[in-house]
């Protein structure tokens, strides 16, 4: 038990001789014992301070991500501004960024244009067009009252359509599907 408050005073020090810690010169373990402040934050606050050079005020302390209002209420009273240059301790290096990682493509959607055929529920303006009677006034419809009124049930229900009618339809043939 002992050891525990002697490690405490010793962290605490610093507030006690100098006012504050100051946050221009602070290393990582110093930042680390103000309340609120946890490694992470330390780093964010030595990573700001590399960025954009020395604080000017306490209040900066809300231009560090991951560090508002609360925070700041919490240390106000514990930190210092000092013109100083930082402390020997060099700020570790900022942990690799990770790697990119794509979203898995749905399976269950069947490409919209396959060997042909073209799913009038999935397909884009642009592969619309790839049916017979379809131009891009006529695409860019279906794909508008798709959005409007849901899926269609059949190709027969591209009648619903402005300016498609059953002669478009009967044209469309097997090249019209919608699963």
């Amino acid at each position: 038990m002992a050891w525990l408050l002697f490690l405490l005073g010793f962290l605490c020090a610093p507030l006690a001789w100098g006012g504050g810690i100051d946050l221009n010169t602070a290393t990582l373990v110093e930042l680390d014992t103000l309340p609120g402040i946890g490694p992470a934050k330390a780093q964010a606050i030595l990573d700001w301070r590399h960025q954009n050079g020395s604080f000017k005020t306490v209040d900066q302390l809300e231009d560090v991500p991951g560090i508002g209002p609360a925070t700041l209420a919490q240390v106000r009273d514990l930190v210092t501004i000092g013109g100083g240059t930082a402390a020997s301790e060099p700020a570790p290096a900022p942990a690799p960024a990770p790697a990119p990682v794509s979203a898995p493509t749905p399976s269950p959607t069947p490409p919209a244009v396959a060997s042909g055929r073209v799913n009038i529920n999935t397909a884009s303006a642009a592969e619309l067009e790839n049916l017979p009677g379809i131009g891009p006034s006529k695409a860019t419809a279906i794909v508008d009252d798709r959005t409007a009124n849901g899926a269609f049930g059949s190709c027969q229900d591209l009648g619903r359509v402005a300016g498609i009618g059953p002669a478009t339809i009967a044209n469309l043939g097997a090249a019209c599907v919608t699963q």
